[in-house]
């Protein structure tokens, strides 16, 4: 008997040694898993590429009303990127447009720019984001309201002119001998949104900003205006934003 069962051991052992081992693929990487403060396991979503349409609209020199401006579309492209159920890193390339007249009919200044504006922000979500859990407390997430802050530059390139009774007359912005000129500026904007989820990959956000800037040419006017305050200017702004997601790797197969 005893020869017996070591004869069925030392099969089974030799079975298992010259047994094939499945290996995973070379290029196969386990997702990797984050946790919350409380201890919630949750997996980063892909990043985003978002396509923006804005309207803004300026407070400076010559107005702080929105009836002064005119209102024009403007477009940015950006990167949105989760870290976390409750923040979001996003980095935006943007222009927008900028046209108004002076409140005061006795100055009759107006200006007009397209800027370029380039900013990086971070939002915190309200509501922490569900869908990213793993485990029971998994949940789809449609909507999720957010505040946000940013940093950044932009060039801005006013013209500035006055309307007389033979029509608007180009004049030198300040510091400069031409009509239109070229400056840099910092700026921080601040604000709240709130993104839509409409299917796995597709997100609508729409957001309002306020830019405080480091200049007050934003206008190309200075000490003819209000020389003790900088310009700023507020965007809205809808969002289109699409997930990449990495396409799914085949299931390995075993043939006996």
């Amino acid at each position: 008997m005893r020869f017996v069962l070591t004869a069925l051991l030392s099969g089974s052992l030799a079975a298992g040694l010259s047994a094939p081992t499945l290996a995973a693929p070379a290029d196969y990487h386990p997702p990797r898993h984050f946790y919350t403060p409380g201890h919630q396991p949750y997996r980063r979503l892909p990043t985003r590429l978002a396509l923006g349409f804005n309207l803004a609209s300026y407070n400076g020199d010559l107005t702080g009303r929105l009836r002064d401006n005119t209102l024009r579309l403007g477009l940015s492209l950006g990167l949105v990127r989760t870290l976390s159920p409750h923040l979001t890193f996003g980095a935006d390339l943007g222009f927008v447009r900028l046209r108004a007249v002076d409140q005061f009919p006795d100055r009759a200044y107006r200006f007009g720019g397209t800027d370029a504006v380039l900013t990086t922000y971070l939002r915190y979500n309200i509501l922490a984001d569900k869908s990213m859990y793993i485990g029971l407390n998994n949940r789809p997430t449609t909507w999720q309201p957010f505040l946000q802050a940013g940093v950044g530059g932009m060039v801005y390139n006013p013209s500035v002119a006055q309307a007389t009774p033979f029509g608007n007359v180009l004049l030198p912005a300040e510091g400069n001998n031409t009509a239109s000129f070229s400056g840099v500026a910092a700026v921080l904007p601040v604000g709240a949104g709130v993104t839509l989820r409409a299917s796995r990959s597709l997100y609508f956000t729409l957001e309002g900003l306020y830019y405080f800037t480091s200049t007050d040419l934003l206008d190309g006017i200075s000490q003819r205006g209000n020389p003790k305050s900088n310009d700023s200017f507020m965007t809205a702004t809808l969002k289109i934003e699409y997930a990449f997601y990495k396409k799914s790797a085949k299931p390995l197969v075993h043939f006996d």
